[in-house]
């Protein structure tokens, strides 16, 4: 009779245990959206009750079905210690009993079937999550931390069937059993970790905004435009601190059609300006912009003074990566053109540059050429800025990336230079000469 007893409570055990783990797989691969759907098409209580308190249902049904587990191997246990002589053996035969099954009938199977058929589950096992919930009583506050239910952080009434911690690691196994490509994953994640990035990570700093002075003539706003390359500029007072509006390049062209180049200063066809702290999560900074329409948004600090300048682009390529248009190319570090000049990037180390012309360099605030021109033009650079550096002419060529910042810079000797003007002046004479 004790036999047939614990034979029993065994399998009613596993039984309940395998159920319990379905439900676990059903509930944490069943979309919210349609629980809530099944929850209404079937006005269940029970459903709605869940869905009200996530955290608390998914944590009573794991205990369950640790509780159930753990029950099930006891009982076999004392079935092998009544049958088999020897308390060590029977130890040993029941580990090895409780492994097939748990490996079998408890862990894979049943999570199989739960994610295969989560609706399904979902629908039938909704009342008794429920009552096991009702059983288990309020799940105190530190065991569902100590479970690792919820991220860290979250509150206990989350609402998700999974914590973000977990879904992470969903997407980390599926990239890995090469279910989604590598890509997709890291797009997943950058859209996690938009939740928790700050405005003042992906912002403009202050010192590289590309600014117009109020009163500024439409031309040389074109002029700005066409140079720096950017569609949107603010126009700036006495400082930058001091944001009168933000210039949009289509509002200065049909201005210009309608009242001519000349003579017009900008300020009146100039936007209000949007302020954004820097403390701002990108994710609602993104969501509001997105609502009013605004791509251009001025960061200040804690002050009021200017900190920097996003745009709705900057946001964006937080969550796909830096978007590349059809002006941008792959060159090489170093380039020569002939006659003593040179296409280099910007990121090029300066003790580089100096080999190229036979020279020592060295600047103890910037190590790159594009620094290099940034300290002497005492400005952020544009396409055109040209200065001379220890005897090296640098002039900024192209725009690329994120930022619009300078990507290659033509560097040239001086006296290559000169050189040219003068072959140019001499052709330009003797080319007179034959015409008188």
């Amino acid at each position: 009779m004790i036999t047939l007893a614990l034979i029993a409570m065994g399998l009613g055990f596993v039984a309940i245990a395998g159920v319990l783990t379905a439900a676990e797989a059903a509930f944490n691969y069943f979309p919210r959206h349609d629980a809530e759907v099944v929850a209404a098409h079937t006005k269940s209580p029970s459903m709605a009750r869940i869905l009200a308190n996530p955290v608390a249902h998914m944590n009573a049904l794991r205990f369950w079905r640790v509780w159930f587990e753990m029950a099930a191997a006891v009982a076999v246990a004392l079935l092998f210690l009544d049958l088999v002589p020897g308390i060590w053996l029977a130890g040993l035969l029941a580990t090895a009993v409780m492994a097939a099954i748990g490996f079998v009938l408890v862990g894979v199977s049943p999570r199989r079937l739960g994610r295969l058929h989560s609706a399904a589950v979902v629908r039938g096992t909704g009342g008794l999550v429920r009552f096991l919930c009702w059983v288990l009583g309020p799940v105190p506050g530190w065991l569902v931390r100590l479970g690792g239910a919820v991220a860290p952080g979250a509150p206990a009434g989350d609402d998700a069937f999974v914590s973000e911690e977990e879904f992470r690691e969903f997407v980390d196994r599926a990239s890995e059993s090469e279910m989604i490509e590598d890509n997709e994953a890291e797009l997943i994640q950058s859209v996690f970790d938009l939740g928790d990035t700050r405005v003042r990570s992906v912002m403009v700093p202050r010192t590289d905004i590309v600014s117009i002075d109020e009163g500024s003539s439409y031309e040389d706003a074109m002029r700005l435009f066409l140079r720096s390359g950017y569609s949107r500029i603010p126009i700036i007072g006495e400082s930058t601190d001091q944001i009168r509006g933000i210039l949009y390049l289509k509002d200065l062209v049909a201005a210009e059609h309608q009242h001519g180049p000349h003579g017009t200063i900008v300020d009146p066809i100039a936007r209000p300006v949007r302020y954004v702290p820097e403390s701002k999560l990108v994710s609602d900074l993104l969501r509001e912009l997105q609502v009013e329409s605004t791509h251009v948004a001025i960061v200040i600090d804690e002050y009021g003074g200017t900190a920097g300048l996003v745009t709705l682009e900057d946001l964006i390529e937080e969550i796909v990566g830096e978007i590349v248009d059809e002006y941008d190319s792959e060159t090489p570090e170093v380039e020569a053109l002939g006659a003593g000049e040179f296409r280099v990037s910007a990121r090029l180390d300066i003790d580089e540059l100096g080999e190229l012309f036979g020279m020592d360099l060295d600047d103890d605030e910037v190590d790159t050429v594009g620094g290099l021109l940034g300290k002497a033009l005492g400005r952020v650079p544009i396409v055109g800025s040209e200065v001379e550096v220890e005897g090296i002419r640098l002039r900024a060529e192209r725009l690329e990336g994120r930022r619009n910042r300078v990507s290659h810079i033509i560097a040239t000797a001086p006296a290559a230079a000169d050189t040219e003007l003068s072959e140019l002046s001499n052709e330009g004479g003797n080319a007179a000469g034959s015409l008188s």
